[in-house]
C-alpha cells in the first residue's frame, strides 16, 4: 500500500512539471484588425505595426519575427528601404512574445499558426489587389514553413525565409535531446539567459540596442525552448510540402541555425526555392553591417521573382553551401 502511494505521488510530482503551453483560449469574438492590434478569435490583442508605403502602394510584406524578439525586428532602417519602394511593412507581436498575452510563456505551435493564418487572411481581405509576401526570421521562418505547408490555400505570393529555424531535433545529439526533454519536464518553469553564448550579427549596435530593448526576453523558460525545438522539428517536415514560391537567405558566418540544418531543409524541399547564400552575413541579416545588400535583394525578388539577385547572392548558393562547413 505504502508503495502504491509512493508511485502516485511520483506521477502526480511527474504531471506536475511537464512542459507548459498556453495556447488560444475558447472563440468569442470576429477576428479583426484595429488601430494597433489584430484581434484573434478568442479575443487576444496581437500588437501590429504598419509602416505605409511611399507613393504607389505596390505589395505587402508581412514580417514574422524570431524567439524572444517582438514585431520591431526589422528596425531600425530595413522598414524606411521597403516603404520607399512603394512596400507597405506590416509586422506582429507573436504570443507570449513582446506585448502579446501570456509573455515568457510558449503558445504551441499549432496557435501560432493558426494566428499567422488568420492575420494573412485578414490582411488580404482589405488589400485584395495587392501581392502579399510574408518574411518570416528564425523561428518566425519557422512558423511561416509550418504555416504555408499545412493551411490551404493561404493568399500569398511568396514567403522569404530569413535564416529559418530549421534545426530540427533529428539532427541534434542524443544527449542534446535527452538533456532538453529532462530538464523540460522535471523544470519548466525554470529561466535561462543566452546572452553572450553566440554572436546574431556584425553589428554591434544593432545587437547592444537589442539586448538593452525592454520588450526583448532575455530569461527564457526551458518549457518554452522545449516548444521551440518542437516547432523547428516540425518546419524541417513541412518542408516538403511548401508549394508557395520561396525565396531563402542564409548567411556563411551564422552562428545560431547550423548549416547542416539549412542544408537538410533544402534538401527536402520539392520546389526548389532562390537561394541567396551571402559569405559575410550572420544569423540577423536584415540587420548586419551589409544589411542594405539583403533588403535590396528581398525588394528584387519581390518585384521579379525570376531574375538574378542585385547581389549576386544566388549563384552557385546551393554549390557554395554544400561545400562550406
Amino acid at each position: 500500500m505504502q508503495k502504491s502511494l509512493k508511485s502516485l505521488l511520483v506521477v502526480f510530482l511527474l504531471a506536475a512539471c511537464t512542459p507548459h503551453m498556453e495556447g488560444a483560449g475558447a472563440p468569442h469574438a470576429v477576428a479583426d484588425i484595429t488601430k494597433d492590434h489584430f484581434l484573434m478569435h478568442d479575443e487576444a490583442k496581437l500588437p501590429l505595426r504598419i509602416w505605409p508605403a511611399k507613393g504607389e502602394k505596390k505589395a505587402i510584406l508581412l514580417g514574422v519575427h524570431g524567439f524572444n524578439d517582438y514585431g520591431n525586428f526589422l528596425n531600425p532602417d530595413a522598414p524606411e528601404h521597403f516603404t520607399q519602394n512603394g512596400i507597405e511593412l506590416i509586422t506582429y507581436d507573436q504570443r507570449g512574445f513582446g506585448q502579446a498575452p501570456h509573455r515568457g510563456m510558449w503558445a504551441g505551435t499549432q496557435t501560432l499558426k493558426n494566428d499567422l493564418a488568420k492575420i494573412i487572411h485578414l490582411i488580404h481581405a482589405r488589400n485584395e489587389d495587392l501581392p502579399l509576401f510574408v518574411l518570416g526570421e528564425s523561428m518566425g521562418g519557422a512558423i511561416v514553413m509550418n504555416t504555408l505547408a499545412s493551411v490551404k490555400p493561404l493568399p500569398v505570393e511568396g514567403i522569404i525565409l530569413s535564416a529559418p529555424a530549421v534545426w530540427g531535433m533529428r539532427i541534434w545529439p542524443w544527449y542534446q535531446k535527452a538533456g532538453l526533454y529532462l530538464i523540460s519536464h522535471t523544470l519548466p518553469w525554470l529561466k535561462l539567459s543566452g546572452g553572450g553564448i553566440v554572436q546574431p550579427t556584425d553589428h554591434l549596435e544593432n545587437w547592444k540596442n537589442w539586448s538593452r530593448d525592454p520588450l526583448v526576453i532575455r530569461g527564457t523558460r526551458v518549457d518554452a525552448i522545449f516548444g521551440v525545438s518542437q516547432a523547428m522539428e516540425a518546419a524541417l517536415e513541412s518542408a516538403p510540402h511548401i508549394q508557395t514560391p520561396t525565396l531563402v537567405l542564409y548567411g556563411a558566418k551564422d552562428e545560431v541555425i547550423p548549416k547542416n540544418a539549412t542544408k537538410a531543409m533544402l534538401g527536402l524541399m520539392q520546389h526548389t526555392p532562390k537561394l541567396a547564400y551571402y559569405p559575410e552575413g550572420w544569423h540577423w541579416l536584415p540587420r548586419d553591417i551589409n544589411a542594405p545588400i539583403v533588403w535590396k535583394d528581398i525588394v528584387s525578388w519581390i518585384k521579379a521573382r525570376n531574375k538574378a539577385l542585385p547581389s549576386q547572392a544566388d549563384i552557385n548558393a546551393f554549390e557554395r553551401l554544400a561545400q562550406s562547413d
